[in-house]
């Protein structure tokens, strides 16, 4: 949990939680502490209720780039989830990502590009792209102009990528 004001939730999940997953939760919270050098104290609001038995520790430090790989993540995983392959993933974050040959037939998950990440590559394909349509135009346009590119985009590739390593070893 990442505030104060959803404590009584990771303590109903705490105390409902069996051995393991009470392990797996402490050890992703000092994961997320040490990525971010170090954990919140742990020092409730005098409005906060914690509750006897409940989560023994303070929220995840909130940190942005953190949280936008994790989401990054969750995102891969529920493409892979859902059966997709690496194109129509790129079609669903930026359809202009495709090439005229691969959005001819988005079933196959043949690809005519061998790296999606390469910049110069999804410059020049967007340029190219007759696509009318934008699956997240503001998205994108905000990314752009706070990160110099679609951030989305690339962490949600990469993740897939690692994701797809993962379940085939």
């Amino acid at each position: 949990y990442t505030s104060w004001d959803i404590k009584a939730f990771a303590d109903d999940v705490w105390q409902e939680a069996d051995e393991n997953l009470r392990q797996l939760l402490l050890a992703q919270w000092q994961e997320n502490a040490d990525v971010n050098g170090g954990g919140n104290s742990f020092n409730p609001p005098i409005w906060c209720k914690a509750a006897e038995n409940g989560f023994p520790l303070a929220p995840f430090v909130w940190q942005e780039q953190r949280r936008a790989q994790l989401m990054a993540e969750l995102d891969a995983l529920y493409a892979l989830l859902y059966g997709l392959n690496r194109k129509q993933l790129r079609y669903i974050l930026d359809p202009s990502d495709l090439t005229p040959k691969e959005l001819e037939d988005i079933l196959s998950p043949e690809e005519e590009i061998i790296d999606p990440l390469d910049p110069k590559g999804y410059e020049q394909r967007q340029k190219e792209s007759t696509f009318i349509g934008e699956t997240f135009r503001v998205l994108k346009k905000k990314e752009i102009e706070k990160y110099g590119e679609y951030r989305k985009r690339r962490l949600v590739l990469s993740a897939f990528s690692r994701v797809c390593e993962q379940f085939q070893k």
